[in-house]
């Protein structure tokens, strides 16, 4: 049976993405292309831009990859880490439309 992988995406309250956390990977192609997706949004982040960040990261349990950007999450608007995030939010959308069975994308706060 495959893992069905977990992607929640978090809003602070002007609905800007200040972190996300992908929990329950298996070994699937699915599972690389969400890896890749987001250890390449983590790596971009921490290269091409200045923002302090928390990451959790354990290959444990069917693994988690957790981060969040504090100054985000209180309400800063940076277009570099906008821009990431949202591109890996595009990413994660076209995977789950085509991977349903897979990975369930949760948006938290997508209303606001």
């Amino acid at each position: 049976m495959i893992a069905m992988i977990k992607a929640e995406i978090f809003r602070n309250k002007k609905g800007r993405i200040y972190g996300f956390s992908i929990k329950d990977h298996g070994e699937s192609i699915v599972c690389s292309a969400v890896s890749v997706l987001a250890l390449n949004t983590v790596n971009s982040i921490e290269r091409f831009t200045d923002e302090d960040f928390s990451c959790i990261a354990d290959e444990k349990n069917g693994g988690i990859l957790r981060i969040e950007i504090p100054s985000v999450r209180e309400g800063k608007d940076i277009h570099d880490i906008d821009l990431l995030f949202n591109s890996l939010l595009l990413g994660l959308s076209d995977i789950e439309k085509e991977y349903s069975a897979e990975i369930k994308l949760i948006d938290k706060n997508k209303s606001i």
